[in-house]
């Protein structure tokens, strides 16, 4: 069965950089880097293969670029989280959908203007 797909926008193969700052339990907070595969006026796509990192509908810091252009930062939710695998069982996509919260028509602006090119 195929997974139905719920953006509300298209979504283009990019490679980001994709910064996410976590807030600890204890106080304080981890920041970690990773690669972005696609993005939408929505959200973006960040490849890992340790799904344990984040919780689905967690709320996070996110700073996205490419390299010295800061494309887009704010909050996103985690929405989805996934792993696909491929022939031989090996994977072929592993990460998380992150959703973009909040009014920001300035980083609406440079995501359209990413999606153009």
């Amino acid at each position: 069965m195929a997974l139905r797909n719920k953006r509300g926008s298209s979504r283009k193969p990019v490679h980001l950089t994709t910064y996410i700052r976590k807030e600890l339990p204890a106080g304080g907070y981890s920041l970690m880097q990773f690669v972005s595969r696609d993005l939408s006026e929505g959200g973006v796509f960040i490849s890992t293969d340790d799904l344990s990192l984040f919780d689905l509908g967690e709320e996070l810091s996110v700073i996205v670029d490419r390299g010295s252009k800061r494309l887009f930062e704010g909050q996103a939710k985690v929405v989805r989280s996934s792993r696909t695998f491929g022939s031989e069982e090996a994977v072929t996509e592993s990460g998380f959908g992150l959703m973009f919260t909040g009014d920001n028509s300035t980083f609406l602006d440079m995501v359209k203007t990413q999606l153009d090119s």
